[in-house]
C-alpha cells in the first residue's frame, strides 16, 4: 500500500485507511508505538499494562510523591 504524506494543521502525516486500522487491530482512541525498524517504520499496537509499565519505570520516583 502506498500513502502519500500529507499537510495535518501545522504538521504532516499519513492518514490509516479503516481496512489498515482493521489489519493493526486498533480502533479511534487506541495508541500505536511508531519504531524507527530497518528501511522503514514499525506501528504497533499499544497495550495499556505495557503502557503503564513504561510510564512507571520513567517516572517512578514522581509517581511515588504523588501516592503518599
Amino acid at each position: 500500500m502506498i500513502k502519500k504524506i500529507q499537510k495535518i494543521g501545522n504538521s504532516q502525516g499519513i492518514v490509516l485507511d479503516k481496512a489498515l486500522m482493521k489489519l493493526l487491530k486498533v480502533e479511534d482512541d487506541d495508541r500505536v508505538e511508531i519504531v524507527p525498524h530497518n528501511e522503514g517504520l514499525l506501528i504497533k499496537k499499544v497495550e495499556a499494562k505495557s503502557a503503564y509499565e513504561e510510564i512507571s519505570k520513567k517516572h517512578r520516583k514522581s509517581l511515588d510523591k504523588l501516592g503518599q
